[in-house]
């Protein structure tokens, strides 16, 4: 799982000096304007998840407020169309009865962005996700103790209001495809609400 996790935030950190490489040689070239459709930029974002488990294996599951952090790399395909791979921190889980079931994740999202008109956008696009830490082996399920699957896939669709070039508010739900705790049929779902500053 760690090898996992390195990968892919060696790939990301690498991708990321590429493509602000690009950019520094696109300055040099052109006299594009910060923030317009040519320009490559990266940004943080940061806010609140609230958690659950899409499951029938646990029928008191109730959800459990958490947050995100990370950052992003905005993508300009057309004057519309971008590509935003992201690597967040995501702090997350759910209330299942005898207590909390506290997830740490690495996510990695790559999501398209479709801006319909310049403020306003609508997101989809595939994640993984890698599993940092969590207290499964507290709790017990059919006798056996509970164990989270370390790697995860999600899909995530919302959309975002960009109040101006440099601050642009999200809101997304991410469904998990995959189980979250090894022979069960419990799955991730995440509302996430937050904000991005993209320098």
């Amino acid at each position: 799982m760690k090898k996992a996790l390195l990968l892919a935030i060696v790939t990301f950190a690498i991708a990321a000096q590429q493509m602000n490489a690009q950019v520094f040689v696109q300055d040099k070239t052109t006299s594009s304007n910060s923030g317009s459709s040519g320009d490559i930029r990266f940004g943080a974002k940061a806010g609140l998840n609230i958690s659950t488990f899409i499951n029938k294996d646990y029928f008191d599951v109730t959800p459990k407020a958490g947050g995100f952090v990370g950052g992003l790399v905005e993508i300009p395909i057309t004057d519309e169309i971008y590509a935003q791979p992201e690597l967040l921190v995501s702090i997350q889980g759910a209330n299942i009865g005898p207590g909390d079931l506290n997830l740490v994740y690495v996510h990695v999202p790559l999501m398209g962005k479709y801006h319909i008109t310049d403020e306003i956008a609508a997101e989809f696009g595939p994640q993984l996700s890698f599993v940092l830490n969590d207290n499964a082996s507290d709790y017990v399920n059919n006798g056996a103790e509970l164990k989270t699957n370390t790697l995860q896939v999600a899909l995530n669709f919302g959309g975002g209001y960009r109040l101006n070039d440099n601050i642009y508010f999200q809101a997304r739900f991410s469904l998990g495809m995959t189980k979250t705790v090894v022979d069960s049929t419990v799955k991730n779902g995440i509302l996430q609400i937050g904000a991005a500053y993209i320098f």
